[in-house]
């Protein structure tokens, strides 16, 4: 029998011996000692400023106002504690002014981004009559959007002055009943998880 050396190196034969792999490739393990090192190194002492003064079956609820580390600032004491004489003063006023340049009585303000509204109140009783006739006439022709338009004045005026009748309110809750019954399960599901968050906004939860 005729034994054949092998031109491979050594190396890369390791994957036939497993277990010469495993006692050869060092692992990673946490013995006591360095857990209860680590573990007294998170054992950190609070600040002396947190720890309170009083006993503790006299505690109440109290704010720690306890700024880090940094130069003073004026901002850190309310002018109300200041001496009258003190400098700092003058710095809060200053700081006041460089913050808000249009606070001064005398300076312009930039010109607005929109158009101000002003309100109007020049319908009488007689169109306002008339809207309510036209509304409950023909409420398909004589929709909010055209009565405003014609009286001109904002279709929230014209939804406060006149109510649409039983039949319209009927007629638009069975169109919306039918836009309902096409909805996929996951816009149904999303319409129903807004209304529940609309009512946990309205209890503030």
């Amino acid at each position: 029998m005729i034994l054949a050396a092998s031109k491979r190196p050594i190396s890369s034969l390791l994957f036939l011996y497993p277990s010469f792999l495993q006692a050869a490739v060092p692992a990673a393990r946490r013995h006591e000692s360095s857990a209860r090192r680590t573990t007294k190194r998170l054992r950190v002492k609070p600040d002396p400023s947190f720890i309170p003064s009083t006993p503790t079956n006299q505690l109440q609820d109290n704010v720690i106002f306890n700024p880090p580390s940094s130069s003073p600032s004026p901002y850190h004491t309310p002018a109300v504690f200041l001496p009258p004489s003190d400098p700092r003063r003058s710095l809060l006023v200053r700081s006041h002014e460089h913050a808000n340049p249009y606070a001064q009585p005398n300076k312009r303000l930039p010109p607005p981004m929109q158009k101000p509204i002003e309100k109007r109140y020049h319908l009488k009783e007689d169109e306002i009559a008339e809207i309510r006739r036209l509304r409950q006439k023909d409420p398909d022709t004589w929709t909010r959007k055209k009565l405003a338009q014609r009286f001109d004045c904002s279709e929230f005026f014209v939804s406060m002055i006149c109510e649409a009748s039983q039949e319209r309110k009927q007629q638009q809750q069975m169109a919306l009943d039918d836009i309902k019954a096409r909805w996929g399960k996951r816009r149904t599901y999303a319409r129903e998880d807004r209304q529940k968050r609309r009512v946990l906004w309205a209890r503030d939860e």
